[in-house]
């Protein structure tokens, strides 16, 4: 089941991003990741409470999270996030769910009423890169990302 993103998911979502984060990324340190989660942390606190302050429907040009939940729980296992209704900032799910269409629910919904897309995934990371090409994102550019010493990828998908 998805939907928008509530305030007791943050700390889940920010914990199972770093996990995934580290296990899909091995060429760099934890601590390097850790500092980036605790940016998530903050940009979806404060997000959510910008978001909650306005309405609870998507509102273009600014940034839209939704959570997957198991049916009949609250608990987040997945999350996309979609900012100025073009990119793809995240899109992750809890192993335990990978490879049950999770992310491919998540993956619908970012395009949803959408012409196109664009995300970034760093060079080593096999299997993001993999789910975007399956969903129909190509490489369109590369830039080097100082921060993680190696190449950025630019992918974009054509959706309508």
């Amino acid at each position: 089941m998805l939907r928008p993103l509530q305030e007791p998911d943050i700390e889940r979502l920010a914990q199972l991003w770093l996990h995934l984060a580290c296990s899909h990324h091995p060429s760099l340190p934890v601590t390097f990741w850790m500092a980036r989660a605790k940016e998530l942390r903050r940009q979806l606190t404060a997000q959510h409470r910008a978001r909650k302050a306005l309405s609870n429907d998507e509102v273009p040009g600014t940034i839209n999270h939704w959570v997957y939940t198991r049916p009949g729980s609250d608990t987040a296992e997945g999350l996309v996030t979609i900012s100025d209704n073009l990119r793809v900032e995240t899109i992750f799910v809890s192993p335990g769910e990978q490879g049950h269409g999770v992310g491919s629910e998540l993956m619908e919904q970012a395009k949803f009423g959408r012409i196109q897309l664009e995300a970034r995934v760093l060079e080593e990371n096999l299997r993001g890169r993999y789910f975007l090409q399956q969903h129909g994102f190509a490489e369109t550019e590369r830039q080097f990302n100082q921060a993680a010493n190696q190449d950025e990828i630019v992918m974009n998908c054509r959706v309508a």
